[in-house]
């Protein structure tokens, strides 16, 4: 949930021929996750949906795949951080709410039947933050459904380096910082999960966790799911 004015301007900068045609490979990879989602899930047409970390300005192509896959926008409701009505220009239907990052989600317990986040879990803070962030979507959503990379691919998606974010985090953030990624040098704009990490925290239920292949291939994400 830490997605704010300066996640925007960091995309802005870095956007170039290269990020657009990532971006074009993560839509292939966010639609696969979808169809996952979909086979585990099983959602129905009245499930009432909460999207949590939505990007309001769509900068890349991939972002928001979610609202544009699924099917009955009028169930969805969208949390982020950022201008809840730059996002409703983009998407009428959905129901948009503007949320604190770190606080508790302004929602009753099993508000939704189902919570899903994309790609925003990494983005939160720490492993404690993760842990809460985590919590909060098991406590308003009967079935969740959650996308973060997985620190064990070759590849890191934000700071694009290859093989050093395996190395502690402490070196991988000296070399961002070096290479002036400073953006993703710090805790709180990046933390990248391993299986381990997630199954260490101490959360509300039990959440089944999958290493998503990208391309049936390459381990690229985690899955965490309930239902």
């Amino acid at each position: 949930m830490q997605k704010d004015n300066r996640w925007t301007e960091t995309i802005k900068s870095t956007l170039t021929q290269t990020k657009q045609y990532l971006a074009t490979l993560s839509i292939k990879v966010r639609t696969g996750q979808f169809k996952l989602f979909k086979k585990i899930i099983k959602p129905k047409i009245t499930d009432k949906v909460l999207d949590v970390g939505v990007d309001t300005h769509e900068i890349l192509r991939d972002s928001n795949m979610f609202e544009k896959l699924y099917g009955p926008q009028k169930n969805i409701t969208a949390a982020t951080i950022e201008n809840p009505k730059a996002f409703k220009k983009l998407y009428s239907k959905v129901k948009v709410v503007k949320i604190v990052p770190g606080r508790k989600l302004p929602f009753k317990n099993n508000k939704f039947d189902i919570t899903v986040s994309w790609a925003t879990l990494e983005h939160v803070g720490g492993y404690k933050e993760q842990e809460y962030f985590l919590n909060e979507l098991l406590r308003v959503g009967k079935k969740i459904f959650v996308t973060t990379p997985y620190r064990g691919c070759i590849y890191e998606p934000h700071s694009g380096f290859f093989f050093i974010h395996w190395f502690p985090l402490t070196l991988f953030r000296l070399l961002c910082r070096k290479t002036k990624k400073e953006f993703w040098a710090t805790e709180n704009n990046l933390n990248p999960l391993y299986v381990g990490d997630i199954k260490r925290m101490n959360l509300r239920r039990k959440v089944n966790i999958v290493v998503y292949k990208m391309f049936n291939l390459l381990p690229s994400h985690l899955i965490l799911y309930t239902n």
